[in-house]
């Protein structure tokens, strides 16, 4: 509650420029550009599996083992990333 009081003198005439809504779209882009753009990649996949289905089923592997591949890329990453879980967190000591 003290911040909103302690503020000093404020500039009555000065409103939010095009400056401020210009930072605040660039911030929620770049929070939402990845997750959009992996469900994009999602639904791309999944119409290239129907499609190279309706060719040939032996075709639908194609895309089904990029995307096993890929999925394992990303495991794989995350695990450099973040390490594997530590024993410090391991309630099943507890269990003995």
């Amino acid at each position: 509650m003290g911040y909103y009081h302690e503020q000093g003198p404020r500039n009555e005439d000065k409103g939010p420029g095009c400056l401020d809504a210009i930072v605040i779209t660039r911030v929620v882009f770049g929070l939402l550009f990845w997750p959009v753009a992996a469900l994009m990649l999602v639904i791309v996949d999944l119409g290239a599996i129907f499609y190279f289905f309706t060719v040939h089923p032996a075709l639908a592997l194609i895309p089904i083992s990029l995307t096993a591949v890929a999925l394992w890329l990303f495991a794989r990453w995350e695990q450099r990333r973040f390490g594997p879980p530590s024993d410090e967190h391991d309630h099943t000591r507890f269990n003995r």
